[in-house]
Formats: C-alpha cells, structure tokens, sequence
C-alpha cells in the first residue's frame, strides 16, 4: 500500500526552524505504520514558492498519476491548491485533508472539504457538529503525538515551573502576574526577547522532563479583563486583539506531547480536554488567571499528587494518544471507504 503525503516538509516551509508539525506528527508517524517505501512526499509549499501556484498544481497531479497511491494525505495551508486539480485527482486516489485548526478556521474549511473524499478535525465537538449536518466524511483526529520523539526520560526535574511558546501579549501579561506572586516561570521559546531561539524537539522534550510544572498557555481566545484593561497601553496587545483570527479555544498538540513525556501539565481549560484526559486525575487545569498562583504553589508543594497525575497522563497517552495509533485508525477508515 502506498500513501502519497501533500505537505509542507518545514516549519512554516522555512528550514532554518526545523521539520513542520505535520512531518513530525502525521508524515513520520504515517511510516512507522506503513513502512518507509509506502510514503512518498510532495512538499507543495516549497514547490509553489519555487515555481508558483499553476506550476505547482501541475507537478502535482503528475506526481499523483506517476506514484500511484491508494490514498493521499493533504495538511492544506492556505489556497495553494486548484479545486480543479483536488477533483482530477479524485480519479486517481482517495484524498483526505488532514485539518488542524478547523474550529476557527470555518469559512476556509468548509470551502475545501467538497474537494477530498475524506477529511479530519482534531475537535469533539466539531466532529459533533459536522455528523449532526450529516457529513458523513468528516474523521475524529485528535492531535496526539510521535511516541517515537515525546518521550520520558530519566533526568532530574530542577525547573519548578516552565512555559514552551512563542511570545504574545497576553502570554507575558500571564508570565508577569505569575512574577508578582513569586512565581519565576521558565520561559522557552522565540520573540520574549532579541536572543530567544527556536527551540528544538529534543531541546522540548527535555525541558517537558526535567520541569515539575509544565504551564499550557492560550494564545487565542483573550477573556481576562485586567489583561483587557491593560491592553490598552499596549501597542502591541492592542495589535494582537485586532489581528487575532482565532474566535475560540481547542485542544492543541501541546496538551498531548507533555503528557507524552510523563510531564506534569497545569493547562487552561478547554472543551473537549475532558474527552481525551481525565481532568485532575491525568491533567491539571485552571479556569482563569487569578487562580493560577495558588495551584502552582499548591502542585509545587504536593510531589506526591503531581507524580501520580503526570504518571496516569502519560499512560493515557500510550495507550490512546500516539499519532500512530491515529495514523492507524486514518488509514483503516480512508483505506475501507
């Protein structure tokens, strides 16, 4: 069987950031399944920057029509892609697109599932919602994680509180008022200042080990009013709340690959994060920021109930969570359809 994988090979198809989110958790995960012989990439964004949008279209269904697969999996961009193309292709194989942000991305998604066979969402609810429309194509696809890269380690946990993301407004508002309360967070990721870098898996991984709270911060719904009030003296939270595309919250990959490291996680609660983990047992979350303060003291104080939280997390993950379990699951329905 083979698989013909269309997506971006980088981060945000520049190489100097790495392998994308969707190499590392859909397209290697898709080989530990199928076997390294079965996949075959098309990098569309780096072909389209090479040759344009026509050029790309064209190589693509070429490359469809010469490889052959049985299925091709698609993380779409933006509108890289000719509808006239996904429906050549159609004759040649099943497509599915593989979606990762569809809960506030509605209008570019519904445009785009009337062109592949099949297609995902990582949200419970939006999958509710599209059976309720009977949208009988639409597959469960939680985000999960490469069991083969997310992984616990034997080091010892000499950070008390971490944060892994990029810099926003509202993250540093949340980082400082944690700071006001004697709470120093670790803070890993690009933009907090001129020399913060890219960090790397490895370099993730470790830090999710080594941490004895990993903080999950939101960067999309904004709700806190002392964060609101304060935007206003900011140029650039004044900037994000203009700019912000997202009009609400999900379950993200980060929820998954700390648990996957056997790392105890205090995240913001999210519908649907009671769906794939048990919520005080296998992760630990706050509804707002005021509280924040006291359940990091409280986890901080209490090794007892943090290991065993972060030890029934990280055997929910394997045992449900691994993308190649879902990669497997993805397979069994587009292969059968």
């Amino acid at each position: 069987m083979k698989c013909a994988a269309v997506m971006m090979q980088y981060d945000y198809g520049d190489k100097s950031r790495g392998y994308s989110y969707e190499y590392y958790n859909v397209f290697l995960p898709l080989i530990d399944e199928l076997g390294e012989d079965s996949i075959v990439l098309f990098d569309f964004y780096d072909e389209c920057n090479r040759s344009g949008k026509p050029e790309m279209n064209k190589k693509l269904l070429e490359f469809i029509k010469t490889e052959k697969p049985e299925f091709a999996v698609f993380c779409l961009f933006e509108n890289e892609f000719d509808e006239a193309t996904l429906n050549e292709i159609r004759k040649y194989t099943k497509t599915v697109s593989y979606f990762f942000d569809d809960p506030w991305r509605q209008k570019f998604v519904r445009h785009w599932i009337n062109y592949f066979d099949f297609f995902t969402t990582p949200d419970y609810y939006m999958h509710q919602t599209y059976l309720f429309e009977k949208i009988d194509k639409a597959i469960y696809m939680p985000f999960g994680f490469n069991k083969n890269i997310y992984k616990k380690l034997n080091v010892d946990k000499n950070i008390d509180v971490s944060f892994i993301g990029a810099y926003n407004p509202y993250r540093k508002w949340v980082i400082d008022q944690l700071k006001k309360d004697g709470i120093e967070v670790k803070v890993y990721g690009r933009f907090w200042d001129k020399n913060s870098p890219w960090i790397t898996q490895e370099e993730m991984v470790n830090v999710f080990n080594r941490s004895k709270i990993n903080l999950n911060l939101s960067n999309a719904v904004f709700t806190d009013v002392r964060y609101l009030a304060s935007a206003i003296n900011s140029p650039k939270a004044i900037k994000q709340l203009i700019l912000n595309k997202k009009t609400r919250e999900q379950v993200k990959g980060r929820h998954y690959e700390i648990n996957g490291c056997g790392g105890f996680q205090l995240s913001y609660f999210v519908p649907g994060l009671n769906m794939v983990y048990e919520i005080e047992k296998e992760i630990a979350v706050f509804d707002n920021v005021s509280s924040l303060p006291g359940l990091i003291k409280f986890y901080l104080m209490n090794e007892p109930l943090r290991s065993k939280i972060a030890e029934q997390g990280y055997q929910r993950s394997l045992s449900s969570h691994t993308s190649q379990n879902y990669m497997k699951k993805l397979i069994d329905i587009v292969t059968a359809g």
